[in-house]
């Protein structure tokens, strides 16, 4: 009886063994996958991080790409808007040369000598002896306006701008207030409404004429008479104002009047020209400090447009680089 006790708690221990034996392995085991995903999530939130900040410089890429092109296109805009402008004067010079050779040889616009007659005897000239060629009346021609002289010397800043693009229409015939067949006293005419565009368009025509001290008043009336109805527009007409006082040698007017475009206009495509005008005016001034600052100005906030281009040249001569 004691020998089968005694072989009751050797069964015993031995079962206990083998399952502490098993509680063991087990338990080894769950750590050992525990390990295993936390190793494969440190490994995945280390590629995220990289995707995702990839991801980041890809869309600032993009961005400043787009903002680039932006600038690009506005360049081309005043490129287009100069090209025209060049256009609409190179046509104007070809028909004034036109009509002043038209006048010299005589000829109709069609180009066959005029036929010259007195009332209803025509002249002919007997055979053999040639008549004598009509005497030609020569028109005096207009003279443009010389524009100021502007100051030469290898370290003088030249301005810059695109020039005015919208053409010149003919301006609206005024006709006069019909009269009543009873009425004896003349009818005053109602005095007709002006055009903005229209007015716009004249003070393009006196600028475009070197006709800077016109231009300005015009200038001035669109201004005063328009000042909400087109911002383009308005925009533009102060630009072009503060370009006539620039032309007229008035730098302390015309960077009052560029500063004031680039304070009323802040999102206008004139604004980095207007800064490098007002700061060749300073130039002219003598205050080479504040031309640089706005030449640095210019290169650091429109890198990619004209304006910019000749703000580095100019710097490089204020500098003596």
């Amino acid at each position: 009886m004691h020998s089968i006790s005694k072989w009751a708690v050797l069964m015993s221990l031995a079962v206990l063994l083998v399952a502490a034996g098993c509680g063991t392995t087990g338990g080894s085991s769950t750590q050992t996958i525990i390990h295993d995903t936390h190793a494969r999530m440190v490994k995945l939130d280390k590629e995220l991080g990289a995707s995702v900040s990839q991801l980041n410089e890809s869309s600032a890429t993009l961005n400043a790409r787009i903002d680039a092109s932006d600038e690009q296109t506005r360049a081309v805009r005043g490129l287009l808007e100069e090209n025209q402008v060049k256009l609409d004067a190179l046509s104007r010079e070809l028909a004034d040369m036109k009509t002043t050779l038209y006048r010299h040889w005589n000829l109709s616009t069609s180009g066959s000598p005029r036929n010259v007659s007195t009332g209803a005897v025509t002249i002919e000239s007997p055979q053999g002896v040639q008549a004598p060629a009509p005497e030609l009346v020569q028109t005096p021609v207009a003279q443009t306006p010389v524009p100021a002289p502007v100051p030469t010397g290898p370290n003088v800043l030249e301005d810059s701008a695109p020039l005015p693009t919208e053409s010149a229409s003919p301006a609206p015939e005024v006709q006069a207030a019909p009269t009543s067949e009873y009425t004896t006293e003349p009818v005053a005419a109602a005095p007709a409404a002006v055009d903005p565009k229209l007015l716009y368009q004249q003070a393009q025509r006196s600028y475009a004429n070197d006709d800077y001290a016109g231009a300005l008043s015009q200038f001035d009336s669109y201004l005063a008479q328009y000042p909400n109805n087109d911002p383009d527009l308005s925009a533009n007409a102060q630009f072009w104002k503060a370009k006539c006082l620039f032309n007229m040698n008035r730098y302390d007017e015309s960077v009052k009047s560029f500063d004031a475009l680039r304070t009323s206009y802040p999102t206008s495509t004139k604004v980095p020209f207007a800064m490098h005008n007002q700061a060749v005016a300073h130039s002219r001034l003598g205050q080479t400090a504040e031309a640089e600052r706005l030449m640095e100005g210019v290169i650091e906030q429109y890198p990619v447009s004209p304006a910019a281009d000749q703000a580095r040249a100019d710097l490089r001569k204020l500098r003596g680089e």
